[in-house]
């Protein structure tokens, strides 16, 4: 009866644990996400901990695509900025990972629907191109922190694109300390006239208002963290009851 008690809980646990494991999968994220800007604001409906908690539960041999549109509802053109922090966390992150676990692809579509690759793992130690061809560690355009993205027109709109895949025999968490540094920031520099931002240029153009949205990311792992916790605790408690019971068995068949 003991075993089959023992046996019948063992049972369960690993059934509990089975639900945390998926198939390998290819998803889907930030359906409907945007940055926009309107007049003298910038407007969005995410914030970057939403984009980290979708990433975060990827298994090994899921990917996940992210897009976002950019768009310019002003009457005025615009030039877009993004945030340095991304490619940063990309790049850090490939320096320290043990072979090709994991992929990271950073593209950027114009309003002609051009691509163009921002960052990509999945050439030799990573690739990272800004708008402005400068380093990736150092200040960019003019604006600390941001690298020049395109100009947009009036109207016009245009997308940044994030793909993430794991590898089959993916270990560790180097991508989950990747994913917990990303920033998916934006600025918008409302020109005056035919006023755009170049390399060559950036230091003399006039000073135009600057704009900027974002905010900071969070893990999303902390769920899937606390319930495998949970079942080890449970797994423990079940197991010291049933050792209890077992002791008392025997001390009891001794006295008889």
């Amino acid at each position: 009866m003991k075993k089959k008690l023992c046996s019948l809980f063992l049972i369960l646990l690993l059934a509990a644990g089975s639900m945390l494991t998926a198939h390998a999968e290819d998803y889907i994220g930030g359906n409907g996400w945007y940055v926009r800007f309107v007049g003298n604001k910038m407007e969005s409906n995410f914030k970057s901990s939403d984009i980290a908690d979708a990433i975060s539960a990827l298994q090994p041999g899921d990917s996940i695509a992210i897009s976002i549109s950019l768009e310019n509802k002003d009457t005025s053109a615009t030039d877009w900025y993004m945030t340095n922090k991304v490619l940063q966390s990309l790049e850090d992150s490939q320096n320290v990972a043990e072979g090709s676990a994991y992929t990271y692809v950073l593209t950027y579509k114009n309003s002609k629907g051009e691509d163009k690759t921002l960052y990509s793992s999945e050439t030799v130690g990573g690739e990272a191109v800004t708008g402005a061809g400068e380093g990736l560690h150092e200040a960019t355009d003019g604006l600390e922190d941001y690298f020049y993205l395109d100009k947009l027109d009036s109207k016009a709109k245009a997308s940044i694109s994030l793909k993430v895949a794991l590898d089959g025999e993916t270990s560790g968490n180097t991508y989950q300390n990747t994913i917990a540094k990303l920033q998916m920031n934006f600025a918008v520099e409302k020109l005056r006239g035919t006023n755009t931002a170049t390399s060559s240029n950036a230091s003399r153009r006039e000073s135009n208002d600057i704009y900027k949205v974002g905010s900071d990311v969070r893990t999303g792992d902390q769920n899937r963290i606390l319930l495998w916790s949970l079942l080890a605790l449970l797994g423990g408690i079940g197991f010291m009851g049933l050792a209890v019971t077992s002791r008392k068995g025997k001390g009891g068949d001794k006295h008889e």
